[in-house]
């Protein structure tokens, strides 16, 4: 097989479609996932780890298709766009890392930070509440 400039710029022209594509799918995304963080960082405090997995696993509608809210946090995770979230809500998502202790806390500017935060939130909520689940089992 040879390889010529025009397979080269075939192969490019469609990989920068497909980003492009991506990144237009992932923008479309943000008014959910700014649903999704507030809500799960308003019910984050009640730290009721079985709910917030729930949620994080529930599904939403979007554009006629139905995704998981995890999926979409993942997808914004994945962002390569160096979109900036509002103030509001990167100061609420660093308050609450910082009441979970989780260290080192990480600059919140962008959604993908915001997503990589909520993801680890949902960890560290769930491993403290096992941990508790485990230690009143070794009480009794």
């Amino acid at each position: 097989m040879y390889i010529t400039n025009s397979n080269i710029t075939t192969e490019l022209i469609s990989d920068f479609a497909a980003a492009e594509a991506r990144q237009r799918f992932q923008v479309s995304l943000l008014p959910v996932f700014d649903e999704i963080a507030h809500t799960f960082l308003k019910a984050s405090h009640g730290k009721v780890h079985t709910s917030l997995q729930s949620y994080l696993d529930g599904r939403v509608a979007i554009g006629g298709a139905y995704s998981t809210r995890r999926a979409i946090l993942l997808a914004i995770h994945d962002m390569k766009e160096d979109l900036e979230a509002p103030l509001a809500l990167q100061k609420r998502a660093l308050a609450e890392l910082m009441s979970l202790k989780v260290r080192p806390a990480p600059q919140l500017k962008l959604y993908r930070d915001i997503a990589t935060a909520i993801l680890r939130m949902e960890v560290v909520i769930r491993s403290t509440a096992m941990q508790a689940m485990k230690n009143d089992d070794t009480k009794h």
